[in-house]
């Protein structure tokens, strides 16, 4: 990889993201009201209940954000150079598709980390109600267990857009959505009927925000289970690279590189 190559895509994808009224809404209007939605809604039920509501339903929201930002930021970023017509064009160049994502993976790092320090501040401003006292420690890893597993989920999403096209686009916006449920973001494991669990605890957020809880709520965290995010995310991971390479090299023969369809 060269590092000129991936400055400059960072400068492209940069320039998308400040020109562009929806990527500015991705950053700050959506998030924002999430936690509007979130807080208000942890404030009633505060009401009814001595348990830590807003807490638990904050700390999910604003954390939930590095999961949405990581998998979708690599398969819109992708699929703009689909609508542009532009793949023929940058893969005629010397650019790789490694330094293709690198660029992505680094401007959606930012785009997260903007819409977190955002998040966090009118959470505190409008809720009294500071992620970072929690367990500072536990939120970095947590950090960075969600967002290795949006990675991970933005491969699979982009090696399917490199197969198929634009044709299965909605793939983009609809998987990290369809795993939330399952992911126990804002209610326990526990609550869950048997069938859901067994999903939800293979899936490794699951136990991030599992981790979350227990550090709202004093308890003690199961750090076997974070482990097993850590293992099973950088294997996830690692396979969904081979994945895309594949999907890649299979799309550059079949000509969907050029048609852009």
């Amino acid at each position: 990889m060269k590092l000129h190559r991936i400055n400059a895509l960072l400068l492209k994808y940069y320039y998308i993201t400040i020109n562009r009224v929806d990527r500015l809404f991705d950053i700050v209007y959506w998030p924002i009201i999430d936690l509007f939605i979130w807080g208000f809604t942890a404030f009633y039920i505060q009401e009814l209940s001595d348990v830590n509501v807003l807490s638990m339903l904050l700390g999910g929201a604003i954390l939930w954000v590095f999961v949405w930002r990581a998998s979708q930021d690599i398969a819109v970023f992708i699929l703009e150079d689909f609508w542009s017509r532009n793949l023929y064009h940058l893969f005629s160049s010397p650019v790789r598709l490694s330094e293709h994502l690198t660029s992505i993976i680094m401007i959606g790092l930012f785009r997260a980390l903007a819409t977190f320090v955002l998040m966090w501040i009118v959470a505190i401003a409008f809720y009294s109600f500071n992620i970072l006292t929690i367990s500072p420690l536990i939120i970095a890893f947590a950090v960075f267990l969600l967002t290795l597993f949006g990675w991970a989920v933005g491969l699979f999403v982009a090696a399917f857009i490199f197969r198929y096209g634009q044709r299965i686009q909605v793939l983009a916006w609809s998987v990290t959505f369809l795993l939330q449920p399952f992911v126990c973001i804002f209610y326990p494991l526990s609550v869950l009927p048997e069938w859901a669990a067994r999903i939800a605890v293979v899936l490794p957020p699951t136990h991030v925000f599992e981790a979350l809880r227990a550090a709202i709520y004093n308890q003690a965290i199961n750090y076997a289970g974070l482990w097993y995010a850590l293992i099973a995310e950088l294997i996830l991971f690692v396979i969904m690279a081979f994945f895309l390479q594949a999907a890649f090299q299979r799309s550059r023969k079949t000509g969907l590189l050029a048609k852009g369809d």
